[in-house]
């Protein structure tokens, strides 16, 4: 089954879950408003299935982030211009889906605000271009060669925040996630690597921070 199709009957089955299931809570559509800058759109949908468990879908796309400016990233990992193991990237974009959800600490829908606990599986797909320093011997000129491909990966978030209500129909939720990918972002250029839905990391590690800030409105 293709990314598309899996995509569809996912949220053909979260539908299923507002119309046939019971339920307690409510629905909402939102979108990460701390992402906006680094020229990430991504749209998301939840269910208060139980006052305790919100399950989420979440869709994004992110066109040239390295032309753009991560505010929040910037403040979580440092954003060089150092070497990159010979590689000058000069586009990054791709596109993600997140499935999950949010185990929320509380009791009953009358507590309004509250600490929640989330895990999700994200799948994300990354377009890199750029250039290759290559030296053929010390003390030679390098010899620069054009590189590009695409890689798709998945990885597993972990997340800890804060939701609260603004207004009757707006929530807000704020939250530091923390994701760390399967072995398959090895394949990106570099050890400066961006990847949609999971982060920025400007480091030899395998962990990718972001903060998150989700507004969210009522849909019932």
């Amino acid at each position: 089954m293709g990314i598309r199709k899996k995509i569809i009957a996912i949220l053909f089955v979260l539908t299923g879950l507002k119309s046939y299931s019971q339920f307690d809570g409510n629905s909402y559509v939102g979108l990460n408003l701390f992402q906006l800058p680094a020229s990430t759109i991504n749209v998301n949908y939840s269910v208060d299935l139980k006052p305790y468990f919100t399950p989420v879908a979440d869709l994004g796309y992110t066109f040239k982030y390295d032309s753009n400016l991560d505010l929040i990233g910037f403040f979580l990992t440092p954003h060089s211009k150092s070497n990159n193991d010979g590689y000058d990237i000069e586009k990054q974009s791709g596109g993600y889906f997140k499935l999950g959800g949010f185990v929320n600490l509380r009791k009953d829908f009358v507590k309004n605000n509250f600490f929640r606990l989330g895990l999700f599986i994200t799948n994300s797909i990354i377009h890199e271009e750029g250039t290759y320093m290559l030296f053929y011997e010390s003390g030679s000129d390098p010899f620069a060669y054009d590189v590009e491909h695409n890689v798709y990966l998945s990885g597993l978030s972990t997340s800890l925040g804060y939701e609260f209500k603004i207004t009757d129909k707006l929530r807000a939720g704020t939250d530091f996630q923390l994701s760390f990918p399967t072995n398959k972002y090895l394949d990106l250029y570099g050890y400066r690597n961006f990847i949609p839905g999971i982060g920025f990391k400007d480091f030899e590690g395998k962990w990718f921070p972001m903060v998150i800030l989700n507004l969210k409105y009522m849909l019932n």
